[in-house]
């Protein structure tokens, strides 16, 4: 499986590495086996809060590139997995957590790398797939690069950054539950009794953010009933609001699926692959985007409490910057 895989630094934005000590981190890239043509697409499949980026997805990624001519680029963001400074049984991943901006800014420049070191990719072709926190990014790069995307498959994934205190009020149940003392995921990123500013908490909240995503883009959502990890509500909010603001999208909950979809009822919708094959994979073969261009003139402009965050799209990569007020 590993002859599949190329292992490709690349330099992301305000970061210091544990593997290389400067800029770079690494992103994994897996070629569909006939190899790369003119219809060849690009898949960017996100892993989840604490995952080991070299690990997750490895065997999907093989799967996703054969079946639907695609190249596919996995990332191994800033602070989990090799790049917690503490990576154990218990912790996966560092406190404070960044919570998915900068590790979208991760994962679109491994994008953009990608995209460099294959420039006869189909760029009508260029996707987005992710799991758990990978939702979250998923999302996120939605809202942060409209311009690329011509679908998104966003498996279990978080999409209100919560507080304890939110979760409860807002009946969030499933997940207080899981991450246990009546946590939210903000606490679990920053620590008990912290919290973002409004303008942190507004960049990381797609669900706010959805109005900004391209009106074109098809978003697939899956998500199973009995995910005690992250609850469906995440889910169900995220569909309201893309059908409020006029987005095409589809939702896909999962009977009694857990986090992994492991426990759910039909046979072939118990893994996040075999869900994302059923409900999504005609998507992929055939989701197209026309007008694609890489670096468009005028930055994505996020407006946030207290200021506005700003992407541009340079040659080095996506950059991101904060404008107060």
């Amino acid at each position: 499986m590993t002859a599949r895989i190329q292992v490709c630094p690349f330099e992301t934005q305000d970061y210091q590495s544990l593997q290389y000590g400067d800029a770079r981190i690494d992103r994994y890239v897996t070629e569909p086996a006939a190899g790369v043509n003119a219809q060849t697409g690009f898949l960017l499949l996100i892993h989840g809060w604490g995952n080991n980026g070299q690990e997750a997805y490895a065997e999907e990624s093989i799967v996703y590139a054969d079946r639907f001519n695609l190249v596919v680029t996995r990332v191994e963001f800033r602070q989990c997995g090799r790049e917690a400074h503490h990576p154990s049984p218990g912790k996966t991943y560092d406190q404070p957590y960044d919570f998915s901006k900068l590790q979208t800014i991760d994962c679109l420049r491994a994008a953009y790398a990608t995209l460099a070191q294959y420039p006869q990719i189909d760029r009508s072709r260029l996707m987005i797939w992710g799991g758990s926190q990978g939702g979250h990014i998923g999302a996120q790069c939605l809202v942060f690069a409209p311009h690329l995307w011509a679908l998104a498959v966003l498996n279990c994934g978080v999409y209100l950054p919560l507080s304890g205190r939110q979760s409860r009020e807002m009946g969030f149940g499933l997940e207080l539950q899981a991450n246990g003392n009546g946590l939210g995921f903000i606490e679990c990123a920053l620590g008990e009794g912290n919290s973002f500013t409004p303008a942190e908490e507004d960049i990381r909240n797609p669900w706010k953010n959805a109005a900004l995503m391209p009106p074109q883009t098809p978003v697939i959502i899956i998500h199973g009933t009995m995910d005690d990890t992250v609850d469906i509500k995440h889910s169900v909010f995220l569909q309201a609001r893309l059908l409020g603001v006029g987005h095409p999208t589809a939702f896909y909950p999962i009977e009694n699926g857990d986090h992994g979809l492991s426990n759910a009822s039909f046979q072939d919708e118990n893994s996040r692959l075999k869900a994302t094959l059923k409900y999504a994979g005609a998507a992929l073969q055939t989701s197209r985007r026309t007008g694609v261009d890489l670096f468009p003139s005028q930055p994505t402009r996020i407006p946030v409490r207290d200021g506005s965050f700003t992407v541009s799209f340079q040659k080095s990569g996506p950059f991101l910057a904060y404008l107060p007020a």
